[in-house]
């Protein structure tokens, strides 16, 4: 029973990813013929002159920042879904990984809503690093904000497109990239970001080899509004019942056939 659980929570699971692939982009980055996707761009070179400011209202730029292989998540920090865990996922992670911070490697996280504010970057950074040991040293991950034109050449050049919807939340992946000590992309992680899949592609950013990612199922992370998408998760919600039924079905027939032979 617990089995069928599982497979109607992928299933559940499945539809409402489904759902993000199909919405198109009005104002992501890059030319992706309007999907919301991460295309992948391994082995180029950040805009290392990009200029940001980070949680201490500091203007950087990347080049300025980098010195280290780095895990650069573009992400916003008031997101009101996955974002929230995938940064807790990343500080948990952080918190397992046998590495070290400032001596094995550096984190930046980008937000790619230009609205947010060195304050915001600041309170979300104070937020995540509870969820780290006492001995994580805080400058070695860096929470950055910027204009929409310095945001769009860095997106750009990893390949990560976004929807930015009417109130405010966007439609987006959940994706990291590694970075190797010269800026270049050397890999991307998909999913929860649990600590091997971090650590590993640590390593191979210090090893400055671009590598293929493992991982290429997406997560999407998007807000909506229960009554203008009502049809839709009804939709979901018949094909879900409808599926568990079925595996209902097939179970009580399986055991009442084993039963039967059994008895013969």
């Amino acid at each position: 029973m617990k089995r069928l659980l599982l497979i109607a929570a992928l299933c559940c699971g499945i539809g409402l990813q489904g759902t993000a692939v199909a919405q198109t982009a009005s104002g992501g980055a890059g030319d992706t013929g309007g999907k919301i996707v991460v295309d992948e761009q391994t082995g180029v070179t950040l805009p290392l002159d990009a200029e940001f400011v980070d949680e201490n209202d500091l203007p950087v730029t990347l080049g300025g920042l980098i010195e280290l292989p780095t895990i650069l998540l573009p992400i916003y920090f008031y997101c009101p879904n996955s974002c929230s865990t995938n940064l807790a996922n990343l500080a948990v992670g952080l918190g397992r990984m046998k590495l070290e911070a400032g001596t094995d490697y550096q984190v930046i996280a980008l937000s790619f809503n230009h609205l947010e504010t060195p304050e915001t970057a600041r309170n979300a950074k104070a937020n995540y690093l509870k969820l780290l040991p006492d001995d994580f040293p805080q400058d070695q991950w860096r929470f950055l904000t910027g204009s929409e034109a310095q945001i769009k050449d860095v997106l750009d050049t990893i390949g990560f497109t976004f929807k930015p919807l009417e109130d405010g939340t966007f439609i987006h992946p959940s994706a990291l990239v590694s970075v190797s000590a010269d800026g270049r992309v050397i890999k991307y992680v998909y999913g929860n970001f649990i600590a091997g899949d971090i650590e590993l592609a640590v390593a191979e950013a210090a090893r400055g080899a671009p590598a293929t990612s493992i991982k290429r199922f997406l997560n999407y992370c998007f807000n909506y509004d229960p009554d203008t998408n009502k049809s839709f998760f009804q939709g979901v919600k018949i094909v879900i019942l409808t599926l568990f039924g079925g595996l209902i079905l097939l179970f009580f027939a399986r055991f009442i056939w084993r039963r039967r032979e059994s008895t013969e």
